[in-house]
């Protein structure tokens, strides 16, 4: 459970010698789907998918008779018998799912000789190509793996001329199934296929054939799974060819003709966990209903209303509304901890100045509290910077350490939560830091300033020291006050052996925005960096490179966020408009919440980048500007320009204050915790697991919403692994690292 069908898939792929870089070894994924005629698809239904304990060729029962006979009666002194003449991954198969995008469109052309194959031997319906995988003698291809991800592929996005059919139509977009609305939502059900309960159930049958021990050999029979001999490896030397033109002649054969992944395992595979039994899944997005809120005791002693939190496995750290000048706490708790009185977790409060270091950490739950102890907390020094919205200027890094901006002199302030001390100052704008933005590891934080421009900036972890010179930064990138060049090859050897520096930068400086840059997102597995402005929209730019990729037409966007699964959300204040889209910038939805006299007070991302939470006040803090449009000094404007309105959208009435659960396809809310009249959201915080939920609220409070049930399965767990007592915190210790 920690890792998805499909990313397992690539993994094996990977090991066995599949590439993205070579498209006569491509990755091999499966047909998952056998129903491309429903208006509606079941996934709860068996017979909506297909047999993965079955090859392709052996999924009609009629054309399998036929495959067992050619087996059965082909006689060759050389050749050895197979049940099919064609394969199921090639070169050729490569390019008929991919043709429609480059370079495919190019390597397409190459493979027929400088045109393009005849419109009717074309991926034209998906429908279609499901009937020949299943009926033709000479069709036995798997899928590839874009199909899951990608519905760039199923669209003529370049307006290329592709042939017109015997029919007399012109070769297009590919027509999909009935119940896909378009091609991104074909990809959204296509990939919740593959991770659904029924397919984890019999994923493994298909990795045996194709990976594993029914690749070869009688299983291979038996299981009428067996190929060309050229397509296995190891079974044709060249080296012991002679002839060159007959050694050229095999091994363009082997490589077009298609090619078996290396065999990696040699006994069946294990089956997958079910679903329910895995506990990484159990999170608070799959019953949302069961949540029950616990309010945490002293509230006055919490440090809050918060502008932003960080839940780890052992502690909470709490950063109040002041920002940049900010009170800084650090909590300790103990969830999924039943205390006996109901409460699935201990918690304590933190004090001024470092508390509890060494010794038992479940003693430190034993005894009163001493009510003479001060619980003023530190506070970090400020150069604050006017009408900087706060919550948009801090965040929590993996290690504790809060970055804030919004002062007055341009500055970025790595501050440890241990007294709230400056760790260390970093400069790269010319005007105040107005928003702020983290990766989910904390390698990366994106700034944002009034000076219209976004940086990019690397974080490393806390004792990390520079072995080697640093990557030069881009040309006219101005360079941090912090860290002057040496005058000298010794000086600078020495400097870097012996400073520890943890805000590296600036990598990339990115431009483009018209106005103050208001939000702003990074995702490294993505490669994307996501900013917005009222005077230009959204814009992505490559972490990798610093360009500019796409602008996203809104009127306004006065909070982005980055999903894992490349979803964009985008919040529009004045509208109470959510929009999504793809990291193509291909809209996705819109949501409108109506009515809704309130603002978002902030968003958070589920961990698998399927779900946000969003947390609801009564008031706005964004300044909005009904009026507001895109300025664009772009060529051909209107032919590019993304109208939202034209969506269909979805109204939803969400109530104040609330915290909304909503599904990042649809943007649909499909639960909602509703909190008290006072009980504006300032904040809000999802542990790593996603199993607990914090809230803190204008009023100074702290809540925690769980589901019991389920912190009664993590102590189970934790006492089948042995945990007793103190164990408890060295165990989650060494299960983070």
């Amino acid at each position: 459970g920690r890792i998805s069908n499909f990313e397992y898939l690539m993994e094996l792929n990977t090991l066995s010698g599949r590439s993205y870089n070579d498209i006569t070894q491509y990755p091999v994924f499966p047909w998952i789907i056998a129903d491309y005629q429903s208006k509606v698809l079941n996934l709860d239904d068996p017979s909506a998918f297909r047999d993965l304990s079955k090859p392709v060729g052996a999924l009609n029962p009629e054309r399998l008779k036929k495959f067992q006979e050619r087996y059965s009666t082909f006689e060759d002194p050389i050749i050895p018998k197979f049940h099919y003449g064609s394969h199921y991954s090639s070169a050729g198969t490569v390019l008929y799912y991919l043709f429609r995008m480059e370079p495919f469109t190019t390597l397409s052309i190459q493979l027929q000789g400088g045109k393009f194959d005849h419109a009717d031997r074309m991926f034209s319906d998906l429908s279609g190509t499901w009937d020949s995988v299943v009926e033709d003698m000479s069709d036995v291809k798997e899928l590839v793996p874009e199909m899951f991800y990608l519905p760039e592929v199923f669209t003529n996005i370049n307006s290329i001329d592709f042939g017109t059919t015997q029919l007399g139509g012109k070769l297009d977009s590919v027509e999909l199934p009935p119940w896909a609305e378009n091609p991104v939502d074909f990809v959204h059900k296509h990939r919740k296929a593959l991770e659904s309960e029924h397919v984890s159930t019999h994923l493994h049958h298909w990795i045996d054939l194709i990976f594993g021990y029914k690749q070869r050999g009688k299983d291979a029979v038996m299981a009428n799974n067996v190929f060309f001999y050229i397509t296995y490896e190891g079974t044709v030397d060249i080296d012991k060819i002679a002839d060159p033109v007959q050694r050229r002649a095999m091994q363009d054969q082997i490589a077009y003709f298609g090619q078996t992944p290396s065999q990696l395992l040699t006994v069946p595979h294990m089956k997958r966990k079910s679903l329910r039994d895995v506990l990484q899944l159990q999170t608070i997005f799959r019953n949302p209903s069961e949540l029950k809120s616990y309010v945490l005791p002293n509230p006055e002693r919490c440090n809050v209303p918060a502008s932003t939190m960080l839940v780890s496995n052992d502690s909470i750290v709490v950063v109040d509304i002041n920002v940049p000048a900010a009170h800084v706490a650090l909590h300790q708790w103990q969830p999924n901890t039943p205390d006996g009185q109901g409460t699935p977790f201990l918690f304590h409060h933190g004090r001024n100045a470092a508390s509890s270091t060494s010794g038992a950490f479940m003693r430190m739950f034993k005894g009163s509290t001493s009510s003479g102890e001060d619980y003023e907390f530190p506070r970090a020094i400020g150069f604050a910077a006017s009408a900087i919205r706060s919550s948009a200027i801090v965040a929590v890094t993996c290690d504790k350490d809060i970055i804030t901006g919004g002062h007055a002199d341009c500055s970025v302030k790595l501050i440890s939560p241990d007294g709230a001390r400056t760790i260390e100052s970093a400069s790269g704008h010319l005007a105040p830091v107005t928003c702020l933005a983290l990766s989910p590891d904390s390698n990366y934080l994106v700034t944002g300033s009034r000076d219209t421009t976004v940086i990019l900036w690397r974080i490393h972890q806390a004792g990390f020291i520079h072995k080697k010179n640093p990557p030069e930064p881009p040309p006219a990138t101005p360079r941090t006050p912090r860290s002057p060049l040496p005058t000298s090859p010794s000086s600078m050897s020495n400097l870097l052996e012996t400073r520890k520096c943890r805000i590296e930068g600036p990598m990339h400086v990115l431009r483009g925005h018209l106005g103050e840059v208001i939000s702003c997102a990074v995702g490294p597995d993505l490669g994307l960096v996501v900013s917005s402005s009222n005077m230009s929209g959204v814009l992505l730019h490559s972490l990798r490179t610093g360009r500019l990729i796409k602008k996203i037409h809104v009127a306004e966007a006065h909070a982005v966020s980055l999903s894992s699964q490349g979803i964009i959300l985008v919040w529009s204040e004045s509208k109470k408009r959510l929009s999504s889209f793809t990291v193509n910038g291909v809209p996705i939805a819109t949501s409108v919440l109506s009515p809704f006299s309130g603002g978002v007070s902030c968003i958070e991302i589920s961990m698998d980048g399927h779900f946000a939470l969003i947390g609801t006040c009564s008031s706005s803090n964004y300044k909005c500007e009904d009026n507001t449009e895109v300025a664009d000094h772009e060529p051909n404007k209107s032919s590019r320009k993304v109208d939202i309105s034209e969506q269909t959208e979805i109204r939803q009435s969400v109530n104040v204050p609330s915290i909304c659960f909503v599904d990042l396809h649809k943007l649909k809310v499909f639960h909602t915790l509703e909190l008290g009249k006072g009980q504006d959201i300032t904040a809000i915080a999802l542990n790593k697991e996603n199993t607990n939920l914090l809230v803190s609220t204008a009023d100074k409070g702290l809540m925690v919403f769980t589901d019991p049930a389920l912190s009664l399965k993590v102590v189970d767990q934790m006492l089948r692994l042995g945990w007793e007592g103190d164990g408890l915190l060295q165990s989650s210790e060494s299960h983070r690292c």
